[in-house]
C-alpha cells in the first residue's frame, strides 16, 4: 500500500467526521491502522472521534500514541490539552497546549497560535 491509499483513507475519515458519523469513521480508522499501524494521523483522528463521543480517556490514549509516533504533532498536542481540560486536569492541559503553541509558532501558523493563547487564558482563569 502506498501514500495514495492513505490519502483516500484520510478523505473518507474526514468526511465522516464532518458528517458527525463518528462510529463509522472509527471503523475506517481501524482499517487504516490495521494496514498502517505506525500512522500518527490514524491515532489523531481516532482521538478526535473518541473526544466527540465524550470518551475522553480513550481520546487521551489516542493522542498520546500519535505524539509518540510524531513528537512534533502540533494539533495532537492541542487536542490532548483540550481533552485534559475536559477532565479538569488543568496543569496537563496547560503543558500540552503550551507545547502546541511553541510548535505552531515555529511554523508561523497564526490562527492556531491564537487558538492556543485563547485556550491557555481560559484554562488559567479556571485553574485559579
Amino acid at each position: 500500500m502506498n501514500d495514495s491509499v492513505i490519502i483516500q483513507y484520510y478523505q473518507i475519515i474526514k468526511n465522516k467526521i464532518s458528517q458527525q458519523r463518528f462510529q463509522s469513521a472509527l471503523r475506517n480508522i481501524d482499517k487504516l491502522l490495521y494496514n498502517f499501524p505506525r500512522n500518527p494521523y490514524g491515532y489523531y483522528y481516532r482521538g478526535v472521534c473518541e473526544f466527540a463521543l465524550e470518551r475522553y480517556e480513550k481520546s487521551l490514549r489516542s493522542y498520546l500514541i500519535a505524539i509518540k509516533l510524531n513528537p512534533v504533532f502540533d494539533k495532537a498536542y492541542f487536542n490532548l490539552g483540550i481533552t485534559y481540560y475536559c477532565l479538569n486536569q488543568y496543569d496537563s492541559a496547560l503543558i500540552n497546549i503550551g507545547k502546541a503553541l511553541v510548535l505552531f509558532s515555529k511554523k508561523k501558523e497564526l490562527d492556531n497560535k491564537k487558538r492556543c493563547i485563547e485556550a491557555l487564558k481560559i484554562i488559567e482563569s479556571e485553574r485559579k
